[in-house]
C-alpha cells in the first residue's frame, strides 16, 4: 500500500461518529450510539464554530494524553467511566504514528494517544492491546 493510501486509511480509521448530547465552553458530551458511553471531551474548537446541533449526529477524532500505557496480554476495549471524562482505557493498536510520538487505539472509539517522553511509539506495535490512564482534557476535533 502507498504512503498517502496509508495515511488516508489512518484518517479514516480515527474517525469518531457520535451524538453531541450537549457543547459549550470548555466541554462537549459525545453520546456513543450503541453504548452507554456519555464521553466529556473538550472542544479543540470554539463551541460556537461547531455547526452539530445537540442531539444530532456529529463526527471528529479523539486526541488524549496518556500517563503510562502497558501492553496487555488479553482484555477488551473500554473508557472508563462510562459518563465522564476519560481516565481508564484498553483497547487494541490501530495505527502507530512514531514521528509525532502517538497511538492510534480502538478503546469502543478510536483514539489518538499521545505518549510520554519516556514511553517511545515503536514500543507498541499494531494489534497489541494496551491499558492505560489519560490525563484530563480528552480532546475532540469536530470534522466537517
Amino acid at each position: 500500500m502507498a504512503m498517502e493510501d496509508r495515511d488516508i486509511d489512518i484518517q479514516a480509521q480515527a474517525v469518531t461518529r457520535g451524538i453531541l448530547q450537549s457543547a459549550m465552553e470548555g466541554k462537549l458530551v459525545l453520546e456513543v450510539p450503541h453504548t452507554d458511553y456519555q464521553l466529556h471531551l473538550v472542544p479543540s474548537v470554539p463551541v460556537t464554530s461547531i455547526a452539530t446541533p445537540p442531539g444530532k449526529r456529529i463526527k471528529g477524532v479523539i486526541h488524549a494524553k496518556a500517563l503510562r500505557l502497558f501492553k496487555a496480554h488479553g482484555g477488551g476495549r473500554f473508557i472508563q467511566p462510562m459518563i465522564g471524562e476519560p481516565r481508564l482505557i484498553a483497547g487494541r493498536v490501530l495505527a502507530v504514528d512514531e514521528p509525532r510520538r502517538r497511538i492510534l487505539v480502538d478503546v469502543s472509539v478510536p483514539m489518538w494517544l499521545t505518549l510520554t517522553d519516556d514511553q517511545p511509539a515503536d514500543l507498541f506495535q499494531v494489534g497489541d492491546l494496551v491499558n492505560g490512564t489519560v490525563e484530563s482534557g480528552t480532546q475532540f476535533t469536530p470534522l466537517s
